[in-house]
């Protein structure tokens, strides 16, 4: 274990001023307590830890479970700590992890696929709400930010260490091999007047219980691409009341999945 002095430690590069940088990287940051100990705790590489003493004390044999060399296991005072990172925190325990990507090969179902969403808090919400009903796998397309972004992790909570997560280029064709494996397409979308897409536009209630599935989310502000909705095999909306025509992201995949899942 180091004892770290000075907040412009070389040491802690990776830590230092996080609000200001979200650099492209093999690396992350998992920057609350739970989500660092659900880390740890997962089968994921850990290139080190950055904490106050109190949370070295309290976790320091999970830490020393995970075999991470002393020499990165980092813990300064409160003061230190948080002019190393560039903000106050109530909780102060961080760790560096390796990011794991699958294969589209080693995908399981029931899964999630989101078309361009670029919030990265709503990618946090949606991943937590995606492993609380049993998504196994989620897809990100190359307009999708990243699930590794740092508010990303936080708002998840670790639950992105325990679920499968596929980078996907190109949109078009990765449906195709999808739909041709015998997956179901359904695009979560709001009823609009799409007489072409009518036959198929079904309410959520409607569509019953499902095993082999890929629900498709879209973009906050446009949806779901035109051409993805084509595509689809079932377009799925959620009826609702008193003139609301829309939920957030996260509590519309809460609902669909609560009819869509066993």
């Amino acid at each position: 274990m180091q004892i770290i002095h000075s907040p412009l430690d070389p040491r802690l590069s990776a830590y230092q001023l996080l609000k200001a940088k979200e650099d492209p990287s093999d690396t992350f940051i998992a920057d609350h307590e739970k989500t660092a100990v659900r880390l740890l705790q997962s089968s994921l590489q850990v290139e080190s830890v950055f904490c106050m003493p109190r949370y070295w004390e309290k976790h320091k044999n999970l830490i020393q479970s995970k075999s991470i060399d002393t020499n990165k296991c980092f813990v300064a005072e409160k003061s230190v700590f948080e002019e190393t990172i560039g903000f106050s925190v109530h909780q102060g325990f961080m760790a560096l992890g390796y990011q794991r990507w699958a294969s589209l090969s080693e995908i399981k179902t029931p899964t999630l696929l989101l078309n361009s969403i670029v919030d990265s808090e709503n990618i946090g919400s949606l991943i937590r709400t995606a492993a609380a009903f049993g998504i196994q796998s989620i897809l990100f397309d190359s307009k999708s930010a990243s699930p590794y972004l740092r508010r990303s992790v936080r708002v998840s909570m670790g639950s992105l260490f325990q679920i499968q997560l596929i980078k996907i280029q190109n949109l078009k064709e990765r449906i195709s091999d999808l739909q041709g494996s015998g997956k179901k397409i359904i695009s979560l979308s709001l009823p609009k007047d799409r007489d072409h897409l009518l036959s198929k536009t079904k309410s959520i209630y409607e569509i019953g219980k499902l095993n082999d599935f890929v629900l498709v989310l879209g973009n906050e502000a446009n949806g779901i691409e035109e051409e993805i909705l084509k595509q689809s095999d079932l377009l799925a909306y959620i009826p609702m009341k008193n003139q609301i025509d829309s939920l957030n992201v996260s509590h519309a995949l809460a609902v669909a999945l609560s009819h869509l899942i066993e």
